[in-house]
């Protein structure tokens, strides 16, 4: 999937909710102020225009963002070389040799290893 439409997928997903809270609010309050139809109708419009303005402001930074990402993005494969040899010395759980005894059905061979860093 392109950059564009990565933003656009975000932009969407997110000022579908944005227009829903905020047509919704507006019509709440001007209802419950007993506003006329034209007034309420006018507000609705105002308040839709605004959110079209936000929603390219939202696409625009998307965009940016989606662009920074890419340009970032530096993946290197590595082949997998086997299990982690311990490192010698202490650590938060211990020398992580031995079996877990929590009971746990799904750690049975070793406890996860954390190494300090030097």
């Amino acid at each position: 999937m392109g950059r564009f439409l990565k933003a656009l997928v975000m932009t969407f997903l997110l000022m579908e909710i944005t227009a829903i809270v905020a047509l919704t609010a507006v019509w709440a309050t001007l209802s419950e102020f007993h506003a006329s139809q034209n007034f309420l109708l006018a507000t609705l419009g105002l308040t839709a225009v605004g959110l079209g303005f936000l929603t390219a402001f939202v696409f625009r930074r998307a965009l940016h963002a989606e662009r920074r990402l890419e340009s970032e993005t530096d993946i290197e494969t590595v082949m997998w070389q086997g299990p982690v040899p311990d490192m010698p010395g202490a650590n938060a759980v211990g020398p992580a040799t031995g079996p877990v005894l929590s009971g746990d059905p799904f750690l049975v061979h070793r406890q996860p290893t954390v190494h300090r860093v030097e």
